[in-house]
């Protein structure tokens, strides 16, 4: 009898082990086939018969990142790292789950964790250097996407990104290189051609702009972005009419493509035609809220009615979505003037000039400082 007993308590714990991984298995399939409900609930059976089985917590975590439940994720996922799971995989799990809740500088920290597990892997460097971009580290950013170029020479899209990081660092020259070297292994690449635009438009190359710009309409015809860079060649060569024509073309081709719609208002602000133009920068706002410069034109229209009060809330929102948007607070230093909050005005002011990149007009911003400073002390 006490050997019956023995026996059917050993078959009891085999059989306890042999559940908790079966119910794992059973989660794994279920989330495979994206029945996701079903993958926790064996997930969660499976914790529930050993609460130190680690692979368990990793599936769920999985499960959740794939529904973007970001908090269960992370509450999931750093407990199976508790409890032994350390490799790359979990480090680019975590790493995905603090970008999306932007915690940049942990999201770095774990994918930093990620390549020294796996210090080759491509994948590892590229996603570092975008969480380095997202939190405004560009130097950082630059250094893993070179990284990733000196482990794949070959890989197309390290380049581009590399160009973009050097074009943002104002290193011109360099980033044109960069970008050709994209375009070298990867002819059809729309949106390398697409930024190198970009770059001869920030530097005044207007004949190279236009080269790159049919060019990238060569490679997709149908690119916005592309479409819309052709309308500003155009804009700058004198040709309204065609600049008009390539804005609409975009929008009508990609309606929620806010930059179309930006430029396109612009346009119209200078045909005086208001009311269209106001309702192109309220559209490119609906389809990107965090488009500083349209909430700046707007601004200016609300100046033109004098609405200060409308204005200053418009000019706020844009420094908020973007803290550098120099000309936002030119015009906020503006209406502090205007005011008589000179103090304010004074601030704003000197905001313009740390933000600005190297403005025409700084020596007689600063002197305007100098003014609102002092008038700002005599209270006049």
């Amino acid at each position: 009898m006490k050997h019956l007993i023995l026996i059917l308590a050993i078959l009891a714990l085999l059989s306890g082990c042999a559940s908790e991984v079966s119910y794992y298995k059973r989660g794994v399939r279920y989330e495979k086939e994206g029945k996701f409900s079903k993958a926790i609930d064996s997930y969660k059976k499976s914790v529930k018969r050993s609460p130190e089985y680690a692979l368990s917590y990793y599936g769920m975590g999985s499960v959740y990142v794939k529904t973007k439940r970001w908090d269960n994720a992370l509450e999931q996922l750093l407990k199976a790292n508790e409890l032994g799971i350390d490799d790359q995989d979990i480090h680019m799990m975590l790493g995905s789950v603090y970008e999306a809740l932007n915690r940049m500088d942990l999201a770095a920290e774990e994918y930093g964790k990620a390549i020294k597990d796996r210090p080759d892997d491509v994948r590892t460097h590229m996603q570092l250097g975008a969480s380095h971009e997202k939190a405004g580290k560009k130097e950082y950013a630059l250094t893993e996407y070179n990284s990733a170029l000196a482990i794949a020479p070959d890989f197309p899209e390290a380049y581009f990104h590399s160009a973009r990081m050097l074009s943002a660092l104002n290193r011109f020259r360099e980033a044109e290189e960069t970008y050709k070297q994209a375009l070298e292994f990867k002819r059809k690449y729309p949106q390398a051609q697409n930024n190198l635009t970009v770059l001869y438009l920030r530097t005044n190359q207007t004949m190279k702009a236009f080269e790159s710009a049919r060019q990238t309409l060569e490679m997709d015809s149908g690119y916005a972005p592309g479409i819309v860079n052709m309308g500003v060649v155009q804009e700058i060569m004198g040709n309204r009419k065609k600049a008009e024509e390539h804005y609409r073309k975009a929008i009508k081709i990609s309606q929620n493509y806010d930059m179309g719609h930006y430029r396109l208002a612009l346009l119209l602000l200078k045909s005086e035609n208001e009311e269209e133009a106001r309702h192109e920068l309220e559209t490119a706002l609906q389809y990107n809220p965090q488009l500083a410069p349209a909430y700046n034109e707007m601004a200016i229209l609300e100046l033109e009615t004098g609405n200060y009060h409308n204005a200053l809330e418009l000019l706020n929102t844009a420094v908020r979505v973007d803290s550098t948007y120099s000309s936002a607070f030119y015009n906020m230093g503006g209406i502090y003037a205007n005011t008589g909050e000179y103090f304010k005005a004074a601030e704003a002011y000197t905001r313009y000039l740390t933000y600005a990149e190297a403005p025409e007009d700084s020596v007689q911003v600063a002197a305007k400082i100098k003014i609102f400073q002092s008038m700002g002390k005599t209270g006049r």
